[in-house]
């Protein structure tokens, strides 16, 4: 058994090599083609170079200017859609909508500020601090090239250390599909004032895949039918309005290990003049927090897991200047578990002392408000059947004023792909 290193060109570029969401490349495609090898999933990689330009000229943007980026994401912020589909069947075998939102919640908690300084900015150039981001990543001086970028693809599939298999009798190979974010997603003014800012975008460069692949010492090795387990993420998107605010979502998984959800206000979404992946609380009309009073986590309309009502500290403490840590206690264990507790979260960056009126720009990363519950707290995988029934939550909120919010819900589930002669079938 040996390893080779694949190096993988988009199938759908042209000659230029330069993609931009402006110029009408809104979607990569990679194709690991159909061979007798196996994928190591997790040593994906997407490499390429990044600019960044303060109007259609390709003028590149200076300190002065106020362009800046999601420290918490840094070039994930370009991604807007994962999918990843059998090349064989055509079958989708995992997709993440939300993309940006789902890491601006998962990054904080699988990684601390010492990850973001280090391996993080070397992979896709993140820094815990919005004015070094900005100053690093878009204004990078470099003129032969952009900022350059080599990083994983966190998601179900390719973050479960499976080795997949690319033969004909199998997947037939891999095809990896990048849904580019807009402009006005990806890039914000820091001070809201989007003068001399409005026809900013990002443009992406000599793009490649890497992966590895395992060489089996004769093809026979490769077993005709078998299965992939791995834990895969779903997601959805509500709208809230209300003190009490009431949604249900119908999950359709019967291993349903964890679910989170972040917020911010509807108008941040595709909008230069605010951050676009702010992960904030619920906001009012005039910037101020609709601090979360009480929650309920229901299936099927009965508490479930818990059988009482998750009043905060804001219940009795209005002005309390932190979340409550049960909040973040319970959002950390939805989005990961076990005994890392690695994490950027902290009461710096999850805090009472932010408003929405402007981009809200807090130390250590930025705001980290998340709200989750979970439903495997052991470890045994089998999470909670919610196949058949609803998943709802109820949050008694301080939303007092005309302010609809976005809630963007991430389910984490366990799931199995069945591959044989016959075909593909995901099991949830």
């Amino acid at each position: 058994m040996s390893i080779i290193y694949q190096e993988v060109q988009p199938s759908n570029i042209n000659s230029t090599q330069k993609v931009s969401y402006k110029n009408g490349n809104p979607i990569v495609n990679f194709l690991i083609g159909s061979q007798p090898h196996l994928l190591d999933t997790s040593s994906v990689r997407i490499s390429g170079d990044i600019n960044f330009f303060k109007d259609a000229a390709k003028t590149k943007p200076t300190t002065a200017d106020q362009l800046g980026i999601d420290e918490k994401l840094a070039v994930y912020s370009i991604i807007e859609k994962l999918t990843i589909t059998s090349q064989r069947s055509r079958q989708v075998i995992e997709t993440i909508n939300h993309y940006g939102r789902f890491l601006s919640s998962y990054l904080p908690y699988v990684a601390s500020k010492a990850d973001k300084f280090t391996h993080l900015n070397g992979l896709s150039g993140t820094l815990p601090n919005y004015e070094a981001q900005k100053r690093e990543l878009v204004d990078f001086p470099g003129q032969t090239h952009g900022n350059r970028f080599c990083m994983n693809l966190p998601s179900g599939l390719l973050s479960g250390g499976n080795f997949v298999p690319l033969d004909a009798n199998s997947l037939g190979g891999i095809a990896i599909t990048l849904n580019l974010a807009p402009d006005a997603q990806v890039l914000y003014a820091l001070n809201g004032t989007t003068t001399g800012l409005t026809e900013a975008f990002y443009e992406l460069e000599n793009l490649r895949l890497h992966c590895e692949l395992v060489v089996p010492d004769s093809p026979d090795a490769i077993p005709p039918q078998g299965q992939i387990t791995y834990n895969a993420i779903t997601s959805y998107f509500n709208v809230i309005n209300s003190t009490n605010a009431v949604v249900n979502f119908n999950l359709g998984t019967s291993r349903t290990l964890g679910v989170f959800m972040n917020f911010c206000p509807t108008k941040y979404l595709n909008n230069l003049g605010f951050n676009s992946f702010a992960t904030t609380c619920p906001m009012n009309a005039d910037g101020s927090q609709a601090g979360i009073n009480s929650v309920i986590f229901t299936k099927a309309g009965m508490r479930m897991p818990l059988s009482f009502n998750l009043d905060t500290n804001l219940k009795d403490s209005p002005d309390s200047s932190v979340v409550d840590p049960q909040i973040v206690s319970f959002a950390r264990d939805s989005i990961q578990s076990g005994l890392n507790l690695r994490s950027q979260v902290s009461p710096v960056n999850t805090n009472r002392s932010y408003t929405g009126a402007t981009p809200p720009l807090t130390a250590d990363g930025g705001p980290m408000e998340c709200l989750g519950v979970p439903f495997d707290t052991t470890g045994t995988g089998n999470g909670e059947d919610f196949s058949t029934t609803p998943f709802g939550v109820q949050m008694e909120l301080d939303l007092t004023s005309d302010s609809p919010n976005a809630l963007f819900l991430f389910v984490k589930s366990r799931q199995t792909l069945l591959f044989g002669p016959t075909g593909l079938q995901i099991v949830q």
